[in-house]
């Protein structure tokens, strides 16, 4: 059967996240240094045709000769948001095509115009290709600690026969002093609406929504402010203000509840992606304890004292968001039904 047509509003989103892609990677303002365009070589299609029928990796179209594979749009695939990487494949089977021989033809005017000799874009090749090596490395290293012994084994330890964790939605009013707080107390107790006072007198940006914090655990605010709410019972508001180093805050609470740790199929993704970065952060260390680093000013002296890097699986420093990660666990294979 034939791929089936894209509609316009797919082809157009398809191309416009494909393009989007490509100009996040483009380097800027290469026209500052000259360069010498080469003569364009003669028209040519070198290219014998898609091999026979069943080839794993059949050529899809070609440029000037150079093969475009099944394979290469899997990667073109891979850019896509997620909405549109659930469409149809064979509806995104020729805006895929397309793509790709644009890009492709691109690059061959690039070529021929000698951008690869300019110097600003050949450090941008060359910072590409480390960042390629980069993930290519850690992918080697990180990635196969990331097993699903370790997964399970980090579920156990973090939520195997944990008991329900108790968490309370709670709002409150930040103000500048004591006496204000005093007097948002008074108004409260007069009548006033919380909701209402803390959109007008809040000076956190929460008071827009009514002062809403949303569900929360203990250890999740500090600990003044975890003691005074979880002392409240559902529709209380604390007698006194509780301060910190932005104000004084009065606190209400509108409900309690507790929550089940969750099962091992909710927790799975996040648990692979703390793994990961775990591994990810002790590639570094081992990486920076096999190299010589020397540090300066900004007026080119060198630091005496440098600081220690110290992980965090035992010193201070954060581990990697796993959005900063420079690899990606696979899909695991769904479960059988």
């Amino acid at each position: 059967m034939p791929p089936r047509l894209p509609t316009r509003r797919h082809r157009s989103s398809v191309l416009a996240a494909l393009a989007t892609t490509a100009a996040m990677t483009a380097a800027p303002a290469w026209g500052q240094t000259a360069t010498t365009p080469r003569p364009p070589p003669p028209m040519r299609d070198t290219d014998a045709g898609p091999p026979a029928s069943g080839t794993p990796n059949p050529i899809v179209a070609s440029v000037d000769g150079r093969p475009i594979r099944l394979s290469d749009l899997g990667a073109a695939l891979k850019a896509l948001p997620e909405n549109l990487r659930a469409l149809p494949f064979d509806t995104l089977y020729p805006v895929l095509v397309d793509r790709l021989v644009d890009h492709q033809a691109l690059v061959i005017l690039a070529k021929r115009a000698g951008l690869e000799d300019n110097p600003d874009v050949r450090k941008e090749i060359e910072a590409a290709a480390e960042r390629v090596l980069e993930g290519a490395y850690l992918s080697r290293v990180a990635t196969p600690k990331v097993t699903d012994e370790a997964v399970r084994a980090l579920y156990n330890r973090k939520y195997a026969n944990r008991p329900a964790t108790d968490e309370v939605r709670a709002r409150h009013i930040l103000v500048s002093s004591e006496a204000e707080a005093r007097q948002v107390l008074e108004e409260l107790r007069q009548g006033a609406d919380f909701a209402t006072l803390a959109a007008k007198v809040s000076k956190d940006p929460d008071g827009r929504k009514g002062g809403d914090l949303g569900f929360f655990r203990r250890e999740q605010v500090w600990p003044a402010f975890a003691d005074l709410a979880f002392s409240l019972q559902p529709g209380q508001i604390a007698a006194n203000p509780v301060q910190n180093e932005y104000g004084w805050h009065v606190v209400k609470v509108e409900e309690r509840r507790q929550v089940a740790p969750p099962g091992f199929a909710e927790a799975e993704a996040s648990l692979r992606q703390e793994l990961l970065a775990q591994a990810v952060q002790q590639a570094v260390e081992k990486a920076r304890s096999e190299v010589i680093i020397r540090r300066y000013n900004l007026d080119g002296s060198e630091l005496e004292t440098v600081p220690r890097f110290r992980s965090s699986l035992g010193g201070d420093a954060p581990p990697l968001p796993a959005q900063a990660l420079p690899i990606q666990l696979p899909t695991p294979a769904p479960p059988p039904r």
